[in-house]
């Protein structure tokens, strides 16, 4: 029972976000799912090496690709109850997905999809609800207290906040990232690149051309990727 397992890890959840993970679990066992929900004996494990890592104290691993990549619930702090991809080449704990059920409805749909082809709640496509868009902002709002709130944050720390505040902005929101295209660290200079590209967001195109010239190695990369999906947005306005 993932009840059983939350209290030996002294996490406390909502039993609702318990009785979807073990309403799943049942799933899991009756068929095969490429993104496969861990043993116990796992997620302690992982749990046990993720504690001396400082971006992941908020994080607990719950599904794997078994290619030492994971999938994992947020059970405390700014993003509390959103999903994140632990990616262990690249850390990137930006929310992908707004709660467990959210993410189990989209695994149910597609068992073998990996988590790059899985459609997402985050950066979100579409204009979503006003009430989540308040949650989402409520949640920018008390990352964006942390990193002002401590001027020796580890940077590693800002860079995983920043990358949770671009990925939950709501589109009617954007013009609050081009802040982030002058960053003097070069993964959010390259991540805000990438976001406003994603949304194709014509008011930044200035400035992209700006960082495609001067600025950083991958931001300049990212940022002539992100025009290039302006310029398509453009074309197709004509």
């Amino acid at each position: 029972m993932f009840i059983d397992l939350f209290n030996r890890l002294s996490i406390t959840l909502p039993i609702v976000l318990v009785e979807d993970l073990e309403t799943h679990s049942k799933k899991q066992k009756d068929q095969i799912y490429f993104l496969r929900l861990m043993e116990f004996d796992e997620i302690i494990e992982l749990v046990d090496f993720m504690s001396e890592i400082k971006v992941y104290q908020d994080i607990i691993p719950l599904w794997t690709d078994d290619n030492s990549n994971y999938i994992g619930l947020h059970f405390q702090g700014a993003c509390k109850y959103r999903i994140s991809y632990i990616n262990h080449e690249e850390t990137d704990l930006s929310p992908g997905f707004r709660s467990i059920s959210s993410f189990i409805t989209k695994l149910e749909q597609h068992p073998n999809f990996d988590w790059d082809e899985l459609k997402k709640d985050y950066p979100s496509e579409i204009e979503i609800s006003s009430t989540e868009i308040d949650e989402d902002l409520s949640c920018i709002d008390e990352l964006n207290n942390l990193i002002s709130s401590n001027q020796l944050i580890n940077d590693d720390i800002r860079c995983q906040y920043i990358f949770s505040i671009m990925a939950l902005t709501p589109k009617r929101y954007l013009d609050s990232l081009i802040k982030y295209l002058d960053d003097e660290d070069m993964y959010v200079q390259e991540r805000a690149c990438e976001i406003v590209g994603f949304h194709r967001y014509i008011p930044a195109r200035e400035k992209l051309i700006e960082v495609s010239i001067n600025g950083m190695h991958n931001a300049k990369l990212a940022a002539k990727r992100a025009l290039a999906r302006i310029r398509e947005k453009l074309n197709e306005e004509i």
